[in-house]
């Protein structure tokens, strides 16, 4: 009696309606023929919440997954895909780039709780004294920033590419700027998630970590220019030609953005607005230590060379 009390706890109420849709439902049906609902009959235990999981995320027929490796076989079919109506057999875009956000926010919640302090060392390893001390305080500052806005700044850079890459390929009109937008919605995520997983690996030694940092820029150019190759049909010459006016595009951006940056930040200044900033604080007081030094070091080196000079004459004599 108290094996069979307890199965019926574990059951729960059955429906003519589906939980999800809320339409008709014969009783003995598995799933809903409207939504695709699967008919659940048992409450949840430790099992069959790990049975969803598996299911979920580590079924080889999962969608996910086939998504993740089409995009490093063939990432022409999944975005192609996508484009032409698919929204089945892969992830859609948007899907995608929840999941790498996901894997980003882990990435930034560990390295914020555990390895922030190493980050930092790492950035201001080059600096002694009270600018030692200043570039920390900056590094923390702008490191909390970017580990906050994250989801932002992911999503502020796909727009930017999109709009890039549409300039690149202007003799080529297979694809608009909303199509260029899920190019790199789909590319940019892929490779973020690859680098985020990769990044976790390494982020127990500082060494390594800082080698992976530098070459992860050139894995994201290679993925990219391996997407777009397969994209658009690009021989090596095309390809290479490509990637040098993205290039050149980007650096004329970057200097657009950091001359109008430049110019803001004199007439705040000039106007008293940045006086108060804690930004504006931080550079003087690098600037003010900078001078510091340099004094030191003038002091040191002549103070040495007087000394020299004395040392000579005094021999001569």
């Amino acid at each position: 009696m108290g094996k069979v009390s307890k199965r019926k706890q574990e059951l729960l109420e059955v429906s003519n309606t589906c939980i999800n849709c809320e339409q008709p439902l014969a009783l003995d049906q598995r799933f809903c023929s409207n939504c695709g609902g699967k008919r659940m009959y048992n409450r949840i235990t430790w099992r069959n919440l790990f049975e969803d999981f598996v299911d979920r995320f580590l079924n080889i027929e999962n969608a996910f997954l086939k998504t993740f490796f089409a995009l490093f076989k063939k990432p022409e079919d999944v975005i192609d895909g996508y484009m032409r109506g698919m929204r089945k057999k892969y992830l859609p875009a948007f899907s995608y780039f929840a999941v790498a956000l996901t894997v980003a926010g882990i990435y930034a919640f560990i390295i914020k709780h555990w390895f922030m302090d190493d980050m930092i060392q790492a950035q201001t390893s080059f600096y002694s004294g009270d600018a030692a001390e200043i570039q920390k305080s900056f590094a923390s500052k702008w490191l909390t920033t970017v580990m906050e806005n994250q989801s932002v700044i992911y999503f502020a850079i796909i727009p930017v590419l999109a709009l890039l890459s549409k300039v690149v390929f202007w003799n080529y009109k297979k694809y608009n700027l909303v199509e260029h937008f899920v190019i790199y919605l789909y590319g940019y995520s892929h490779i973020a998630l690859i680098t985020t997983v990769l990044g976790l690996l390494f982020i127990w030694n500082q060494t390594a970590s800082q080698l992976y940092g530098m070459i992860t820029p050139f894995i994201t150019i290679a993925y990219m220019g391996y997407v777009l190759k397969r994209l658009f049909k690009l021989d090596s010459g095309n390809l290479v030609l490509k990637t040098g006016l993205f290039f050149l595009l980007s650096f004329v951006l970057l200097l657009l953005f950091f001359v109008i940056t430049a110019v803001t930040g004199y007439f705040m200044a000039k106007t008293g607005a940045l006086n108060d900033t804690e930004f504006y604080k931080l550079i003087q007081k690098q600037a003010e230590a900078q001078k510091a030094a340099k004094a030191l070091r003038d002091s040191i080196n002549g103070d040495t060379l007087k000394h020299t000079v004395e040392l000579i004459k005094d021999s001569i004599q």
